[in-house]
């Protein structure tokens, strides 16, 4: 599990700022275990992105549901 944390930690630190902003790790019950996701807000659109560590890029957070 703190592998995981440590991972999110280093790509929160390595974005850039005039790209992104408000990178916060987040602690959920996914599947009836404890996850960690890093969401951040992309500054050109404004929008709520997720990390993805399967492929070690962010994509758009749905929130409609």
């Amino acid at each position: 599990m703190e592998h995981i944390v440590e991972q999110l930690k280093k790509v929160r630190e390595s974005l850039a700022p005039e790209e992104w902003r408000d990178a916060r790790i987040y602690r959920h019950i996914d599947e009836y275990k404890l996850d960690f996701t890093l969401i951040a807000t992309k500054i050109s659109s404004g929008q709520l992105h997720y990390y993805v560590p399967d492929t070690g890029v962010f994509a758009p957070l749905n929130l409609s549901g």
